[in-house]
């Protein structure tokens, strides 16, 4: 990844705060020493901020190895437990249920799923859902953000029934029946959010205000990360922007025609995809789409088909406009340094110009375009075995476990290096299914 240099300037800032230092009978006072001294303090915040940001970045292309958790069980969890789930009618609650079914048999218990959360009418259908899983007596019930807020009578009725609730997807700290709400929830969408802006501000063009297409879903965890995306880019880059496109959960089979009609009056290139679930046929709804430039998606939480489609993708070279304009002025001073000096002139004009028709054609191809794509990568399966492991602490009164989950950010150039399962769904750690099974005491 390639940094563009900082170059922002308080000038507010500093002439209040200046301003405010004067001393108003102090003949050495010197205004402008005073502003260039906040000048240079703003300055240096933000090239630290910058610097650690692309740091972080740097960090999360590389293989996760650890689950999150590493602190064993002090005793084995009580066999026979009935744990259910209410899915949320998305691709990924069907591959975390799997994931459940798995893990619960493995620590020796039982597991049930309860369908029927219709995503386009939650406020109709989680009730009901919701109140058929209560009804099986089981020993904690895994809920979705997705549905979360439309539950409340529901989640009440489990607190009395003392049945405790974790929440993946949800947002805020954990009340009355639910018990734990850090997994997929505010930080590490947060983290997750900041990957992405800090992406699109290292592979800006050098003149580019870049300006993004946020396609959002009405999810609390997913509403963080929207939050957090647009104050870590505006940290970053004072003029780039985003524009939020809510997707209507009513018509989630128009996903790709709405990104590609967004994209074509967008005057950005950035779309960022808020999920993985959303993602299935976008890239081919943009490849036919007139747009005023080629399209880079971004994603949080990548499918299977996201990550093929990185895996296929091949890594182009993007020119570095700025290195192109260092060899520019380098060219030029060695033609001045001719005898000829009127040749020299012609030497630096040329090279300007091409150094300027390089930065204007820096993603003038969609080849380009599609090798600058990037997606947070999130192990659903190894989230399934995390929810396992929450109740297992719950129920056995231990203290919950908030390591992060394996994750990483995944591009073109490191996508064909990912851990993938069977079905090419990520889980970054290859061996998650023995560590929780050594966690749990379980053979």
């Amino acid at each position: 990844m390639r940094r563009p240099l900082l170059a922002s300037l308080l000038v507010a800032t500093s002439l209040v705060v200046a301003s405010c230092a004067m001393p108003a009978d102090d003949p050495n006072w010197n205004p402008d020493a005073g502003a260039d001294a906040v000048f240079e303090e703003d300055a240096a915040a933000e090239e630290a901020a910058g610097d650690d940001a692309l740091a972080a970045a740097d960090a999360a292309l590389v293989t996760p190895t650890s689950i999150g958790v590493d602190v064993p069980l002090t005793a084995a969890p009580p066999a026979g437990a009935l744990i259910v789930s209410v899915l949320d009618g998305t691709e990924s609650d069907t591959i975390m249920s799997a994931a459940m079914a798995e893990a619960a048999e493995t620590v020796g218990w039982t597991y049930q799923e309860v369908t029927g959360v219709d995503p386009a009418d939650t406020l109709t259908t989680a009730p009901v859902a919701f109140q058929e899983a209560l009804d099986l007596n089981p020993a904690g019930i895994r809920i979705s953000g997705v549905y979360v807020d439309a539950i409340a009578e529901g989640l009440a009725a489990a607190e009395a029934a003392g049945v405790p609730v974790i929440c993946t997807g949800c947002s805020g700290a954990p009340a009355g029946a639910i018990k734990d709400t850090s997994l997929d929830g505010d930080a590490q969408n947060t983290e997750w959010a900041k990957l992405l802006a800090t992406y699109v501000y290292a592979n800006k063009g050098p003149n580019e205000d870049a300006a993004v297409e946020m396609f959002t879903l009405p999810v609390p965890a997913l509403s963080t990360f929207g939050i957090e995306f647009i104050g870590q880019l505006a940290t970053l880059c004072r003029e780039c922007s985003v524009l939020e496109q809510p997707i209507d959960p009513m018509a989630l089979a128009d996903v790709p025609l709405f990104v590609s009609d967004a994209m074509s009056i967008s005057l950005g290139r950035w779309a960022l995809l808020q999920s993985g679930n959303v993602s299935a046929g976008v890239s081919d709804a943009l490849a036919t789409a007139i747009l005023f430039e080629p399209t880079v998606i971004l994603g949080r939480g990548a499918s299977a088909a996201d990550i093929a489609a990185l895996q296929a993708t091949t890594p182009v070279e993007v020119p570095d406009a700025a290195a192109e304009e260092v060899e520019a002025a380098a060219a030029a001073e060695d033609a001045g340094a001719a005898e000829d000096a009127a040749m020299a002139e012609d030497v630096a004009a040329a090279e300007d110009a091409a150094a300027a028709e390089d930065a204007g054609a820096a993603l003038a191809t969609p080849e380009q375009a599609a090798a600058l794509q990037a997606w947070t990568a999130i192990p659903i399966p190894v989230l399934g075995w995390r929810v396992i492991d929450q109740f297992a602490r719950v129920i056995g009164g231990e203290a919950l476990a908030e390591g992060p989950l394996p994750s990483q950010l995944l591009t073109a150039a490191n996508a064909g290096e990912a851990v993938l399962d069977e079905s090419g769904n990520y889980i970054g750690v290859a061996d998650y299914k023995e560590q929780f099974a050594a966690l749990w005491g379980a053979k």
